[in-house]
């Protein structure tokens, strides 16, 4: 906060994210989907973009001016990341919606304490909102997670990140209320602050007394100055603040200096490593009268990974068995084409009993990566792979909290 005007500041940031129950969440409408501090998640940082394409009109004209431009599709893409957080026992990580929303299995539907992919179409979407300082709110409607990646290097701690687009966006400011009004009534905001507003927001009043007289009101239409509100009623030059609410989060960084990664069967001291699910996406925003993404189609999803280890003697089948040559000498034999065999790889992040986090991927093929040679440190094995599944599909990964 400044010394005589609010701020918004990062590190005062809330945000909070749950599993819709429907698609989209109601944007916009008295049922609109609501947060509350239950729902809230510890992050680094976080990142939230809407645009809407304003296109030059191209016609004939008698100056080379631009005089008009045409309103073209919206877009709404977001990223957030975070420590690994296990909160022991057998409660879901706070970031639990967005785990989900990568990779489709609930936590512990098929196995306890333990994510799994999914094969469905249907991915769920995420309800999610940011709040700093009470000076804005952002709110995302069917959010859905295209990447997640979790990631280590050196002692840091490891981390988990996610990255996606939604349906809608809302962004919420402050105003005050000119006269009273209730259910039926529209707010009148102060003159010009209605563009603090849009559909979706969630608003406060807040009375005389600086307390919360009604909380988590959506703006379900707006005109200039004038809001049209969910259910309510508000006082004269009573705030109009963008809804908070108190936190309640769970669960303890994982540190970077324990742990292990091993690589078909053999413990590498590894000095970075990272694992990512891309779900290959599409977002349905092509069609004619909709102003921008009203659904989407996930496509062909990968699982692809990096792990770089220095080239020590004893490491360098780690590299070799990408590629086992041939036999032979005539192209024409069987024997001498080559084979690229599959190998578990498994990732266990932190040491604590019940509180450990563990990544198997029990068929990954290693792809080709150079040797990093500097002109005087120790060289460096890179080891690209690529995780896939048996016959049966979705097993290509699996991550096991709480361990």
């Amino acid at each position: 906060m400044g010394a005589s005007t609010d701020h918004a500041l990062g590190r005062n940031l809330r945000f909070f994210c749950k599993k819709e129950s429907a698609a989209g969440g109601a944007y916009g409408t008295d049922s609109q989907e609501a947060l509350t501090g239950a729902e809230a998640a510890k992050v680094l940082s976080t990142s939230m973009e809407f645009t809407v394409a304003r296109n030059d009109r191209m016609d004939s004209r008698s100056t080379r001016s631009v005089q008009e431009r045409i309103t073209g599709k919206q877009e709404v893409s977001w990223s957030c990341e975070s420590y690994i957080l296990p909160a022991g026992g057998t409660t879901a990580p706070d970031i639990d919606p967005l785990i989900e929303g990568a990779m489709g299995g609930a936590f512990g539907a098929s196995v306890a304490k333990t994510y799994n992919l999914t094969d469905t179409n249907a991915l769920p979407t995420v309800r999610m909102a940011r709040t700093a300082n009470g000076v804005f709110r952002e709110d995302l409607f069917g959010a859905y997670v295209e990447e997640m990646t979790i990631s280590g290097s050196g002692g840091e701690e490891p981390k988990i990140s996610f990255s996606g687009s939604a349906f809608n966006y809302a962004l919420t400011g402050t105003g005050i209320t000119e006269g009273t009004g209730s259910t039926a009534t529209a707010l009148i905001t102060e003159s010009g602050n209605g563009v603090n507003f849009m559909v979706g927001s969630s608003i406060t009043f807040t009375d005389g007394a600086g307390s919360p007289a009604d909380q988590n009101r959506i703006v379900t239409a707006k005109s200039s100055d004038t809001l049209t509100i969910q259910s309510s009623s508000w006082p004269d030059a009573a705030a109009i603040t963008p809804t908070t609410y108190t936190e309640t989060t769970a669960g303890n960084p994982v540190n970077g200096i324990t742990g292990s990664l091993t690589l078909n069967s053999v413990t590498l001291p590894v000095t970075a490593f990272d694992v990512t699910i891309t779900n290959g996406i599409k977002g349905l925003s092509d069609e004619a009268f909709e102003k921008g993404t009203s659904d989407f189609v996930a496509g062909y999803r990968s699982v692809k990974g990096s792990v770089s280890v220095r080239a020590r003697k004893d490491f360098i089948k780690s590299l070799a068995q990408r590629y086992v040559q041939g036999n032979g000498t005539d192209p024409t034999d069987a024997s001498y084409d080559p084979s690229f065999s599959s190998i578990p790889i498994r990732i266990d992040m932190g040491s604590t009993s019940g509180k450990t986090v563990v990544i198997f991927m029990d068929t990954a093929e290693i792809d080709f990566g150079a040797i990093d040679v500097p002109q005087a440190e120790e060289a460096v094995l890179n080891l690209p792979f690529t995780a896939m599944a048996t016959s049966s599909g979705g097993d290509e990964i699996r991550i096991a909290w709480n361990q």
